[in-house]
């Protein structure tokens, strides 16, 4: 065999003896070629004559040209170049160290504050290629599957339809049912309207009880021992003192611990408004159920609330409230939460400096 590629020189002698008439096995014998090699070539350059002047495969190869085979051949080779890679070594550190270590989501990296100067399409490529050494899908916080649940809003009708047919349905959860929460909360016009729910563990009676205001989304959470409603009622308290001018209302589910007595006196005596959602239906505390998704990164499931500190905890929630969000314009839960805070004239200084 010759050379591994043809070169001009070999392409003028296709071209030749193509015009002698000699068939491609004698061809191929000359130049040194196997005959396929030979095929491949005349092919790919009297592809677009063949299409265009619809004629037979043996006529065209009587069109062949030399230049036009080694025209074809050198853009081949030009694209075959690889482009310069955009994934330096500085990228790669920041991209793992901000996946690995502080769970930013690859569109966080991408329009946030560290101007990586590259698209979240681009590091998604980099990750689920194993381009990044150690970091594969595996780290991203969906797996690299963004599960969507579709849920359809009921109407007002429907929720208290819904309602009336619970026969065992309390005074109070239809009382301060969300139906009647004014709609500046439920479209998030209005600062100082939070969520609040309970992150429980198999492990032990201890919980992660949650706290998410709408407008923000700043996220604050507690260690409580159980979830009975004196407990529960004590922290809410805490909660309601630490935070004092920025708590107005909030939403929980039904669970008795929230329903309590106890529990909404204590609501009451700090001013707060309460509301609950109706059974069966977390999309409508959606901005809580998100952050409990990510606060489950640091404590899966199997974790046993029993063995975490309230410094710890506060550590990982402030990472969260840290990370820039799309609905923020890339700035972070924090900086939206300490705007609307001097907007009220509420020291911040004193609510972040302090533990929970």
């Amino acid at each position: 065999m010759g050379q591994k590629h043809l070169q001009l020189a070999q392409r003028v002698q296709i071209e030749t003896l193509l015009k002698e008439g000699r068939n491609l096995s004698f061809i191929a014998n000359v130049l040194g070629y196997s005959r396929a090699t030979i095929t491949k070539e005349i092919q790919r350059t009297t592809l677009h004559a063949t299409m265009e002047r619809k004629v037979s495969t043996r006529i065209s190869w009587r069109m062949y040209k030399a230049l036009e085979g080694q025209a074809l051949a050198d853009q081949k080779q030009r694209l075959k170049k690889k482009a310069p890679t955009k994934l330096t070594p500085r990228r790669e550190k920041l991209v793992k160290e901000y996946i690995m270590k502080h769970k930013w989501s690859p569109e966080q990296i991408a329009n946030g504050p560290l101007r990586i100067g590259v698209s979240f399409k681009t590091i998604y490529n980099w990750v689920n290629h194993k381009r990044i050494k150690g970091l594969d899908y595996w780290a991203l916080r969906d797996k690299g599957k963004r599960q969507r649940y579709h849920k359809r809003a009921l109407s007002w009708s429907e929720r208290k339809s819904l309602y009336l047919k619970k026969e065992d349905q309390k005074r109070a959860t239809h009382q301060y049912s969300i139906d009647y929460r004014p709609s500046v909360i439920e479209n998030r016009h209005r600062f100082g309207h939070w969520e609040l729910d309970g992150v429980e563990s198999r492990q032990s009676s201890y919980l992660l009880l949650t706290f998410v205001e709408r407008f923000s989304r700043y996220a604050v959470s507690m260690v409580v021992k159980d979830k009975s409603a004196y407990t529960i009622s004590q922290a809410i308290s805490k909660f309601c003192k630490r935070y004092e001018g920025c708590v107005d209302s909030v939403t929980c589910d039904r669970g008795s611990e929230f329903i309590a007595l106890q529990t909404r006196q204590v609501l009451d005596q700090h001013g707060v408004k309460y509301y609950f959602a109706h059974a069966y239906s977390p999309y409508e505390r959606g901005t809580n159920k998100n952050f409990n998704k990510l606060l489950r990164e640091y404590y899966p499931k199997k974790t046993d609330f029993a063995q975490i500190s309230q410094s710890e905890l506060n550590e990982n929630v402030m990472s969260i409230n840290r990370r820039p969000m799309r609905t923020h314009r890339y700035r972070s839960r924090l900086q939206a939460f300490k705007r609307h805070c001097q907007y009220r004239r509420i020291v911040v200084e004193k609510l972040f400096l302090k533990p929970v």
